[in-house]
């Protein structure tokens, strides 16, 4: 009957197990053992004879339990676990083909299952696998060397895949009948020393003849000193020693899980990296456009500033007193106007606005195409190593790329600059073209400047006022063409903002869902690996309190 203290750490120890479980769960972990250790709590002490093969376990088993049922010999006997327990009557249950049950009527097994494993380091090597399998369910391994050959290399690997499970080890040199009592000590402390140098602490180290014991020899042959301290550890220690065994399995498990999920998140995060490469690529591209895209401002407004320049120069010539009759006629004046100032700026702001909103349109193409080539680009990224939402963006991409029109683009950007410039000419959008509003805010300019010159034969009878209406012609000249000038480099600006704007939400909208989602499986990642270190340490303090 477990008293209450140790029934409430046996709850904690379940509790955290089962915790384990969902967490592992979401991994790639074999959860087998944690399962089994999980049932193990309610069975009996497991203590598990481990060695490699002619090391004599199952001769020190015969020794321990005064009988001779296991098969001893030179070569590997033992070709399945078996787990050796008490019953009125000797019988053999084989379970399967690796797997058997040995009942004998030995009062020491009335507290504990002795587990006799096949041999490591083995012809067979399906003999190691079993044993290494069966290694999470011990509750105390007893692991045993050869006196003629102790502690050797692979027999310091085994251990040091004991200690991964967290398992306390008693060591055990048999044979050591055949050395002399000099030889006996400096084995032990070989033994020792080595071991210490693996486990990164001390264990008992027993010295026992098996071969001894069989012969009678029993208390000399140090197999009674090994029993007592076998039943020292049941009635002191087995609690403590089974609440253990799965705390040690589940913190084996969580660092294991725990790399898997991280080369994950690195996997996951790499692709991120690739996200935030494509916002970069867009945030440069938009600089880029918004510098280079000026010089094709600066060609439409050029094409004002000639108006202007010749604007001023035919006033120069028109208004004067030798052209007075021309002044006066003005469908003349009107036509002197288009042909020589005028001329075919129209044509060429219309052009120049064509071919800014062309450029600025294939700007966005090239945006898609580098995109592109990014992501193919990408370190470790290629096709073959893409992930599905890598694929997805890759998809997205070349469908944009061959869906996409620019002219389609540059027309509806050209029917903005249309939109933005109908208060200047007082017309309806779609009434005219873009060249023919030009021409019709030139119209209404030349209009203005003809009201400057109305009355003027009467303003001619004092000889100083042309100069001054000719001076307020140029003015309002520069002022409507300032305008002008400004009204189309405003209209220019928002239409470049306005496709970057565009541009922009179109390329953003070909990765973000599946980033979306990447970054949804970072955070869940991250989560389980702070969740896996969470009960890691909460497992490690567990067994701390266990085994106070």
């Amino acid at each position: 009957m477990l008293d209450a203290q140790t029934q409430q750490l046996a709850h904690k120890v379940r509790d955290l197990v089962a915790q384990g479980l969902e967490a592992l769960a979401r991994t790639s972990t074999d959860l087998t053992p944690l399962r089994q250790a999980l049932l193990d709590l309610n069975g009996p002490f497991l203590l598990v004879v481990a060695g490699e093969f002619n090391s004599g376990k199952s001769s020190l088993l015969n020794a321990l339990l005064r009988s001779s049922l296991l098969e001893e010999g030179v070569t590997p006997t033992t070709d399945r676990v078996q787990l050796i327990g008490y019953a009125p009557e000797t019988r053999y249950e084989p379970q399967s083909p690796e797997l058997a049950h040995l009942y004998l009527p030995n009062p020491l097994l009335e507290d504990l299952r002795l587990v006799d494993t096949p041999g490591t380091n083995a012809i067979l090597r399906h003999h190691q696998v079993l044993t290494e399998r069966f290694l999470p369910r011990a509750d105390l391994i007893l692991f045993v060397t050869s006196a003629d050959r102790p502690y050797t290399h692979s027999e310091a690997e085994f251990l040091q895949l004991i200690r991964t499970w967290g398992k306390k080890i008693v060591l055990v040199v048999n044979k050591m009948d055949m050395l002399t009592p000099p030889e006996r000590e400096q084995v032990l402390e070989f033994v020792r020393k080595g071991s210490e140098r693996t486990l990164g602490h001390s264990v008992r180290v027993f010295g026992v003849s098996a071969r001894q014991a069989r012969q009678g020899e029993r208390e000399t042959s140090g197999v009674g000193e090994l029993e007592a301290h076998i039943q020292r550890v049941l009635r002191h220690e087995a609690a403590a020693l089974k609440l253990g065994s799965p705390l040690g399995v589940l913190i084996r498990l969580l660092e294991l899980a725990a790399p898997e999920l991280e080369n994950q998140l690195q996997g996951i995060q790499k692709q991120l990296a690739t996200c935030e490469d494509l916002e970069r690529l867009a945030a440069r591209h938009a600089e880029r456009t918004r510098r280079d895209f000026a010089g094709q401002v600066a060609l439409v407004t050029q094409v004002v500033e000639g108006v202007r320049e010749r604007g001023e120069a035919w006033l120069d010539e028109t208004v004067r007193l030798g052209r007075f009759f021309d002044l006066i006629r003005s469908s003349k004046l009107k036509q002197s106007f288009l042909d020589e100032v005028v001329r075919n700026a129209n044509l060429d702001i219309e052009r120049g606005v064509t071919q800014g909103l062309g450029w600025l349109a294939k700007r966005e193409r090239e945006l898609l195409e580098d995109a592109l080539h990014l992501l193919r680009e990408a370190p470790g990224l290629s096709a073959t190593q893409a992930s599905g939402e890598q694929q997805a963006i890759a998809g997205n991409l070349e469908a944009a790329l061959n869906s996409f029109e620019p002219e389609r683009e540059a027309l509806a950007l050209k029917n903005h600059i249309q939109a933005a410039l109908q208060h200047t000419a007082l017309v309806e959008v779609g009434a005219v073209g873009l060249s023919g509003l030009l021409v019709l805010i030139f119209q209404k300019l030349l209009l203005d400047l003809m009201g400057i010159f109305a009355g003027l034969v009467v303003a001619l009878l004092g000889l100083s006022i042309l100069p001054r209406r000719k001076e307020a012609a140029k003015a309002k000249l520069r002022e409507r063409l300032a305008a002008l000038k400004a009204d189309l480099q405003k209209a220019l600006g928002e239409a470049l903002e306005a496709e970057l704007r565009k541009a922009q939400e179109q390329f953003t909208a070909l990765y973000r869902q599946p980033c979306l989602r990447l970054e949804a499986s970072r955070d869940n990642l991250q989560g389980q690996i702070d969740n896996l270190n969470a009960l890691s340490q909460k497992a490690l303090a567990l067994r701390e309190e266990v085994t106070r």
